[in-house]
């Protein structure tokens, strides 16, 4: 019985999705959440594409700039990230700019990168363009 509440257990963590540490920047030179969200989502995608999220945030004045990064499994059992980019003026509702898939994520220097994306780009995880 200890064995089968175990399995369960097991079952139902790696079911969860993780959620890694976010990052904000701004306003102006503010700067909060190291890199250690991107790390957190490099890890999971050399895990076998564990399940796992992550936000990179801009603020200015009135705006808003998010980027979500969630790991997914793809066809043909490769690993990918979907990445959804919204904007906001505050007061508004938020709106998505973008949304992309790429089939790679790497160590690129300081910096953790989203590439082989559709449409193209290669997109910072810790930076925003």
């Amino acid at each position: 019985m200890l064995l089968l509440a175990a399995l369960i257990a097991s079952f139902a963590a790696a079911a969860s999705p993780q959620h890694c540490p976010a990052r904000t920047i701004g306003p102006g030179s503010l700067l909060r959440g190291a890199r250690t969200g991107a790390t957190c989502m490099l890890a999971a995608y050399r895990s076998g594409c564990r399940s796992a999220t992550y936000t990179l945030s801009a603020y200015g004045v009135d705006t808003a700039h998010v980027e979500t990064f969630t790991t997914r499994n793809l066809a043909g059992g490769r690993c990918g990230i979907v990445i959804v980019q919204t904007f906001r003026v505050i007061p508004q509702p938020a709106h998505v700019g973008s949304r992309r898939t790429c089939t790679r994520l790497r160590k690129a220097s300081t910096d953790v990168v989203a590439d082989r994306c559709t449409p193209a780009a290669t997109v910072s995880l810790t930076k925003l363009r």
